[in-house]
């Protein structure tokens, strides 16, 4: 079994890309650390803000021992959160990022995201979890007090409550899970999931398995839909499955099961 990775972004209709991703992997090929981060404020400062996220977490990388996954991935919040607060620029402005972070150790992998960057986890073509946004939408929704597709509720999504950077400690919410054969994650910035609704993602996906490209074919079809106003998309879709020589034996055991 083995881990594949699948990376896309596009600027969209922006004079600036804004987002950050990257992916970190340990020697022996066991661990590894998804980085996607979505800089907030339209300015220069909020690709500074992305970068700094990414930067912290690929420093955290590379010193990692062996302890526990959560407390990795929260101190690498809590360490970009004030990273970005003592960039010169924070004291005049609202500088700061949202951001998501998947930890995978072999067949474990933890999650935590602060702001609306998404993670969705998908298994046997269905969707186990997505992670659920810390914007005033996601809260109104949470209490029945808006419809989802309502104009109340699209005018609050971009009115977060929680992000990296700022007079507010982030405070980042975690799942878990332990990988099956096909689990599927897809971490996105909101440019992606405000154009490709939830239950439509699979869809897609099964459309362009991720090991033909299926971040870049996922980007574009969200590129198209958003028209002249489309935000920065970034992408990354990681799946667990069986290597290449595992595939050819499972088709042949199949074909001579069926001859």
């Amino acid at each position: 079994m083995t881990w594949t990775f699948n990376v896309a972004t596009d600027i969209g209709s922006r004079s600036e890309q804004q987002d950050r991703l990257d992916i970190e992997h340990s020697n022996d090929g066991r661990r590894h650390l998804i980085v996607l981060a979505d800089g907030m404020g339209g300015l220069k400062n909020g690709a500074q803000a992305a970068q700094i996220l990414v930067d912290v977490a690929a420093q955290h990388f590379a010193a990692h021992d062996s302890g526990s996954a959560y407390t990795f991935l929260h101190n690498i919040f809590l360490a970009a959160h004030h990273a970005i607060n003592h960039l010169p620029e924070a004291a005049d402005s609202a500088v700061g990022t949202t951001g998501v972070l998947l930890s995978i150790d072999n067949q474990r992998a933890v999650w935590a995201h602060v702001g609306d960057s998404r993670l969705y986890h998908f298994r046997n073509r269905r969707l186990l979890s997505r992670t659920n946004d810390h914007s005033l939408r996601q809260l109104m929704l949470a209490k029945g007090l808006v419809e989802e597709d309502s104009l109340a509720a699209k005018s609050m999504q971009n009115q977060l409550y929680m992000r990296l950077g700022g007079e507010v400690l982030p405070e980042p919410d975690f799942n878990s899970a332990d990988v099956q054969t096909g689990d599927v994650f897809l971490l996105c910035s909101d440019g992606f999931w405000q154009a490709v609704p939830t239950d439509e993602i699979l869809t897609l996906l099964e459309q362009c398995p991720a090991e033909q490209d299926a971040a870049k074919y996922l980007v574009g079809v969200a590129r198209q839909r958003s028209g002249n106003s489309c935000d920065n998309i970034s992408l990354v879709v990681a799946q667990w499955q069986a290597s290449t020589a595992q595939q050819y034996w499972q088709r042949l055991r199949f074909m001579l099961s069926r001859a």
